[in-house]
């Protein structure tokens, strides 16, 4: 029973074609087998498709890392996503870790949720899934400062780090206001939202914010 009760979040993570066909390798086995290995092969499953449950989603780099990274940007495909190596202290460009994922390649096909996304849970283990809305996260925030740190609520679905607190937050997206101004991405092509910073113009003077709206992020041999 309590194996039931996680289904609706793997189904609604998986689609209910490759949830059911993680679960008949379980009904296919002995009853002593699923006493022995079910709560493994559904926490695999849910890991495996998992679509962090709602699909509020975020778009965004945090502004923690855009201050590390003022003046930074990705545009190459193969690494596309800006990102802070915290062993070896400098900015870098990586490549999206779920096509990557202990060899296998994760991709997005469904209308419904084209898009690729990634958590790591409080032990930092990656789970990938597909969401209805865009996704463009830090490895260094979300495994290396705020692993298991999730924000679900759509107002406020930013991921960061207040190196001020030393505490993981969730905030809203920075591009929602802009000295007063909201930007968004209409362009299906390019519907990622993203906030990066510029060095100052001179001294004594603010980061320049900048927002800008990112291709889907596709693994580049699908390309």
């Amino acid at each position: 029973q309590a194996i039931w009760s996680q289904a609706p979040r793997a189904s609604q993570a998986c689609g209910q074609h490759s949830f059911r066909a993680q679960l008949s390798v379980i009904l296919r086995a002995s009853f002593a087998e699923v006493v022995e290995s079910a709560w493994t092969m559904a926490a695999s499953a849910i890991r495996l498709c998992s679509v962090l449950l709602a699909a509020v989603g975020a778009q965004a780099t945090s502004m923690h890392l855009a201050s590390l990274c003022r003046g930074h940007s990705c545009a190459e495909m193969h690494h596309p996503i800006l990102d802070y190596d915290k062993d070896e202290q400098k900015c870098i460009c990586r490549a999206h870790p779920c096509w990557d994922d202990d060899g296998q390649v994760h991709s997005c096909e469904t209308e419904e949720f084209p898009h690729l996304r990634f958590s790591y849970d409080n032990m930092g283990t990656l789970s990938c899934g597909c969401s209805s809305v865009p996704h463009y996260e830090s490895v260094y925030i979300a495994k290396d400062m705020c692993a298991g740190h999730y924000c679900e609520e759509e107002d406020y679905p930013i991921l960061d780090y207040n190196p001020d607190q030393g505490s993981c937050i969730c905030r809203a997206h920075p591009c929602m206001d802009i000295d007063g101004m909201k930007h968004e991405c209409t362009d299906p092509k390019f519907p990622i939202l993203r906030y990066h910073e510029d060095e100052p113009a001179s001294p004594g003077e603010k980061p320049k914010p900048i927002c800008e709206c990112l291709a889907k992020l596709t693994f580049a041999d699908e390309l």
